[in-house]
């Protein structure tokens, strides 16, 4: 609708004489250099370590029994003699350790009333405040 309009907007190009294309880092060659096929290789010889990096939210996580293998039915009997042997006896403590760190239902703090009294509650049957409500309610 604009009369004026010529189309999107693109910066006005100069010529440029000395322009030769694309530019391209050029190779140069290394006499020294020598391919070493080991470059990416993560372990020369053999492994023999293994580092990991853990983010726990809770204290108190253990790790432990860890193995490293590509054999799944190694994984399974190491699984057996190891995780599924102290399973049910290390939940077994996990939960004492809740139960006799829950507070009891009687010890539960006392509530915060803001400065108001019990006293100031009233449980006879004649209240007048449910009057007061209207029929709303």
């Amino acid at each position: 609708d604009n009369p004026d309009y010529k189309g999107p907007w693109s910066p006005k190009m100069v010529d440029n004489p000395d322009y030769k294309g694309a530019w391209a880092q050029p190779k140069i060659p290394n006499p020294a250099y020598e391919y070493d096929p080991t470059m990416y290789a993560v372990c020369k010889d053999e492994c023999t370590q293994v580092g990991f990096e853990i983010w726990q939210v809770k204290a108190g996580t253990i790790f432990d029994d860890i193995i490293i293998t590509d054999s799944l039915e190694e994984a399974q009997k190491f699984a057996e003699d190891t995780f599924f042997k102290k399973k049910d006896g290390e939940k077994a403590m996990f939960d004492e350790i809740q139960k006799a760190n829950a507070p009891a239902d009687d010890e539960m703090p006392p509530m915060d009333m803001g400065g108001m009294d019990m006293g100031d509650f009233s449980l006879d049957d004649d209240d007048d405040d449910f009057d007061a409500m209207g029929d709303e309610f």
